[in-house]
């Protein structure tokens, strides 16, 4: 990991970027302009253009470090990664404060990682785009408290167009795609450890008219580890086909294994 990445929540806005790095690297993001010393650095509003060198490079990465057979597989791949790490910080800020982190594609940078996902997030600059939060206690009677504001700007601006020029230059279908939308953001929550019961209502809140039918792409429940901790679990209704990969694997979510079987194994994690 980089100076960028380790150092940017050190300073400046640290508070609100520290408190979110503790929950896991996921949740790690960078502040400022990346060094011209570390390469790799690509600019999210770039991604949207679907014939565009950068979302090239985005794809061919991912489909070469997941050695998945067909582009339209890797898009499927791709853009549940990118959900689940590259806006996760400010979902996980909006459930836990009410507040929406500037994540519109024009504040931020990301860096692919070679072998599969993304490797590091940053913010151009530091923005809250609404009014001041009022804490997780009054959130949990009033869940709804910012939800236009990040629907705007984690779907509608930044994802669901991402999901839209992936369909273009793969032909990957839009409903599984947008099932990798919803399963990213919904990781994002679950991810946390935050209390689960609170993130539940706070997805609840995020998909209530949310664009792009995200609602019927899966649901949460929560389950309780063997170490007795409980943990919010999203249930996909769509496949990433990751089962197509190099890996060969499923995904614990992936809606070819039954209900009960990924709720069993969810709950078998530690």
């Amino acid at each position: 990991m980089s100076a960028y990445e380790t150092g940017a929540a050190t300073g400046g806005q640290g508070g609100p970027l520290a408190a979110l790095a503790a929950h896991g690297p996921r949740y790690r993001l960078g502040l400022g302009t990346p060094p011209d010393g570390e390469p790799g650095w690509l600019a999210a509003d770039r991604l949207l253009d679907p014939y565009g060198p950068e979302l090239s490079h985005l794809l061919d990465t991912e489909h070469q470090g997941s050695g998945h057979r067909t582009a339209h597989a890797a898009a499927l791949t791709l853009i549940a990664v990118y959900a689940g790490r590259v806006t996760a910080a400010a979902v996980l800020h909006w459930a836990l404060t009410g507040r929406v982190l500037d994540v519109r594609p024009e504040n931020v940078v990301l860096r692919p990682d070679p072998g599969h996902g993304i490797a590091g997030v940053g913010l151009r600059t530091f923005r809250i785009l609404d009014g001041p939060g009022t804490g997780a206690g009054t959130l949990q009677r009033a869940p709804r408290e910012g939800a236009e504001t990040i629907q705007h700007v984690v779907l509608t601006r930044h994802l669901l167009p991402l999901a839209d020029a992936l369909r273009e230059r793969t032909r990957a279908g839009l409903r599984q795609l947008r099932g990798g939308v919803a399963h990213g953001c919904a990781t994002a929550l679950g991810a946390s450890h935050a209390d689960p019961a609170l993130l539940a209502r706070r997805w609840a809140a995020f998909l209530d008219g949310a664009p792009g039918g995200l609602a019927a792409l899966g649901d949460v429940v929560t389950v309780t580890r063997r170490d007795g901790s409980p943990r919010l679990v999203y249930l996909r209704r769509t496949c990433c086909l990751f089962h197509t990969s190099a890996e060969a694997v499923r995904c614990v979510s992936c809606c070819l294994t039954s209900r009960d079987e990924r709720i069993a194994a969810y709950a078998a994690r530690s």
